[in-house]
């Protein structure tokens, strides 16, 4: 009787190791969890500074996502850091977007330049969409 006990009991053991080892969080999930109040607060400013912040959050998580959503983040990344890029390249700051007075200083070729990142980081609706299904879908976290 004994011997049962112990048996029965080495395979309740063995058992919970295997349920608590397959409910621990993926690395994609743990860095979708780490980077949900940076993502949550996505556009609330709208500066060179946050803008690179959102850019390096999103290629956290990218460099952590399966195969199949891996693109999405990555290219949101991409367009996020572009729009950094372009406004250091003509040298005016993102946050000075607000400011007419300051926008009458950029020349055609710049605005184009910015037009031209916009509408590429604009263009992204789908991929924000595929990140925000899959971390609630793969990681049950909702992303504003």
């Amino acid at each position: 009787m004994r011997s049962r006990s112990v048996a029965a009991l080495g395979a309740v053991v063995v058992a919970l190791t295997v349920l608590v080892g397959c409910s621990g969080q993926s690395p994609y999930c743990a860095a979708v969890e780490k980077q949900q109040k940076t993502l949550d607060e996505f556009g609330a400013d709208k500066s060179d500074k946050a803008f690179d912040t959102y850019a390096k959050a999103l290629a956290a998580i990218a460099a952590e996502a399966p195969a199949d959503i891996k693109k999405s983040w990555s290219t949101l990344s991409d367009a996020t850091q572009a729009v950094v890029t372009a406004h250091a390249d003509v040298g005016f700051k993102l946050e000075d977007m607000n400011s007419a007075k300051k926008r009458e200083g950029l020349s055609a070729g710049d605005i184009a330049t910015l037009n031209k990142t916009y509408k590429a980081f604009n263009d992204t609706a789908a991929q924000r969409k595929a990140v925000i299904d899959d971390a609630k879908q793969t990681c049950d976290i909702t992303l504003k």
